[in-house]
């Protein structure tokens, strides 16, 4: 019989805003919310003392690199990494080895996860073994509960084979999830194409490359009618050809990474390849008006696109190694440290809805301004319920945090900060690029499904991690 947790003293944070309160879990359900609540005869008891429960969140863009590449991540050391970042959810990306193309290898995956505490599912891929010419079968894939599709790792280039993916998509009611990017300016870029490729003289990847295929894909679901979705957009005039559909009534919606909005390509003049990364880390400006559009509701999303590489992959000159860097385990505090530098040095507020902005500002205080709170609930809306939404995780991250919801919930410490170690990563890959960074907000507790996973920064053993 699983305990009772109570939560005591937080700052409760859901897509109707924030309030003080407690909370008490049993049976994998919120069981009651209010002041005061008292613990019952062996309950867990959770003082969080002003830290932030929310709903725990959900990665709409994680390569766990099964099957395949078991060296550089398994299913278990993924989730170890997911749940110290805070997610119950994760959903993984299809360019393994053999591609997720067809029922056989999808139910071979599922049964490999299906005891793990943490939920996963699998994107399949948009054409067969992604090589851009045929169609995986989608109707099949949907009718088994496949949701989102992606080539992700390369873009679909034909013309014919995107228009005729957004129209069966449409009519199926899932998502085609597109990496922008053009083949033709993308091959052999090292870094992005700037002032500091330049300066090194490594070949650039420019911001056209990523672009084009945005405007073509935006043209196509006009054309069809059909809504698509947009991976790890890095570029000012990417983000604006979204904003301008969005406003002209297209169905379109676009993620952005925690590493695109905190890092920029002054990182590469180290030559150190854990900052190799695919799209390539772009200039200040890009990061600025990404925190924008972000602010503006122009992304929908926040992903992680978490990429282990096992170290000789990574140990490599950079003109050779492998593109990606991890991203779950860290993923919140990077998004707060950014969002904490987007407030002093941009004085930006994000859009939010009328109810929120109301709570945030009666809550607001000193070591909880209105502005850093304001920047809070939209992370947590794009990293928790809104990609819960864009994937069909049907778990408990609807983002209302109230009696009969499922208790999944995390809770965060928004004044700590943490200097990240080698030694304290759970992925069984070490391409992290926040290594002896300082950054802020720590995940203290993540319950899913009524189960503590993580208490005090600590994975408990009851999470079954194999």
């Amino acid at each position: 019989m699983n305990r009772s947790i109570l939560i005591l003293n937080a700052i409760i944070a859901d897509r109707n805003g924030f309030r003080l309160g407690d909370l008490r879990i049993g049976e994998g359900l919120i069981q009651e919310v209010g002041d005061r609540l008292t613990p019952g005869y062996g309950d867990i008891v959770l003082d969080v003392r002003g830290g932030v429960v929310a709903p725990a969140f959900v990665d709409p863009h994680t390569h766990l690199r099964l099957p395949g590449d078991g060296e550089s991540e398994t299913f278990e050391s993924g989730s170890r990494a997911g749940a110290l970042g805070g997610y119950a959810s994760l959903l993984a990306m299809p360019n393994t080895t053999p591609v997720v193309d067809n029922l056989s290898i999808l139910s071979h995956l599922r049964e490999m996860v299906k005891d793990l505490p943490l939920r996963i599912a699998f994107a399949a891929s948009i054409t067969k073994a992604r090589q851009g010419e045929v169609l995986s079968p989608i109707g099949e894939l949907a009718s088994a509960g496949v949701r989102v599709f992606t080539d992700d790792g390369s873009g679909v280039q034909s013309n014919l084979v995107m228009r005729r993916a957004l129209e069966v998509a449409s009519r199926l009611g899932v998502v085609v999830a597109q990496h922008a990017e053009t083949s033709e300016f993308f091959d052999g870029g090292v870094i992005n194409e700037g002032l500091v490729s330049a300066e090194l003289g490594l070949p650039g990847i420019p911001g056209i490359s990523e672009e084009l295929m945005v405007s073509r894909d935006i043209e196509l679901a006009t054309n069809t009618k059909a809504p698509i979705h947009f991976l790890h957009l890095s570029t000012a005039r990417s983000a604006e050809l979204v904003r301008s559909a969005r406003a002209n009534g297209l169905a379109v919606t676009a993620e952005v990474t925690p590493h695109h909005l905190f890092l920029d390509d002054g990182a590469t003049r180290s030559f150190d390849s854990r900052f190799k990364v695919n799209p390539p880390l772009r200039d200040r400006a890009s990061i600025e008006a990404l925190w924008r559009a972000v602010g503006d509701g122009v992304f929908e999303v926040i992903g992680t696109d978490h990429a282990p590489h096992a170290t000789w992959k990574k140990d490599a000159p950079i003109e050779i190694a492998a593109f990606g860097m991890l991203g779950l385990q860290n993923s919140f505090q990077v998004l707060l440290t950014g969002a904490q530098g987007v407030i002093a040095d941009l004085g930006i507020i994000p859009k939010l809805p009328s109810q929120v902005i109301k709570s945030a500002q009666l809550l607001d205080n000193d070591p909880h301004p209105f502005e850093l709170l304001a920047w809070l609930w939209r992370i947590i809306s794009m990293i928790s319920w809104q990609s819960a939404s864009l994937i069909g995780d049907t778990g408990g991250s609807i983002g209302i945090l109230d009696v009969g919801a499922i208790a999944d919930l995390v809770v965060l410490d928004i004044e700590a900060t943490r200097t990240m170690a080698i030694e304290a990563l759970a992925s069984k890959a070490k391409n992290s690029p926040y290594l002896g960074m300082t950054l802020n907000g720590a995940v203290r507790h993540l319950i899913v499904g009524g189960k503590a996973l993580v208490i005090d920064e600590k994975l408990q053993e009851e999470g079954s991690w194999r």
